[in-house]
């Protein structure tokens, strides 16, 4: 398992056996902290203000190797 399905499936192992009162108190002490967050939409008005300012990525999907010139650099991985 990755890093992600190893946090995923430990916070459901921690909720699955936690007593609706365990998870109200937890809930509530997070809550009492009154963090602020941007919403869903404030987020992906930021993300499409800022690709303009970044440019275009694509997710490359193959390999793709770029040989030019004649250098003789080796890398290896």
């Amino acid at each position: 398992m990755n890093l992600k399905s190893d946090l995923a499936a430990k916070l459901r192992d921690v909720l699955d056996n936690m007593s609706q009162e365990e998870f109200d108190k937890e809930w509530s002490e997070i809550t009492a902290l009154n963090l602020q967050s941007p919403s869903f939409s404030e987020a992906i008005e930021y993300f499409a203000l800022m690709q303009d300012q970044l440019g275009h990525f694509e997710m490359a999907t193959t390999p793709q190797v770029a040989v030019s010139g004649s250098n003789n650099y080796a890398l290896a991985a």
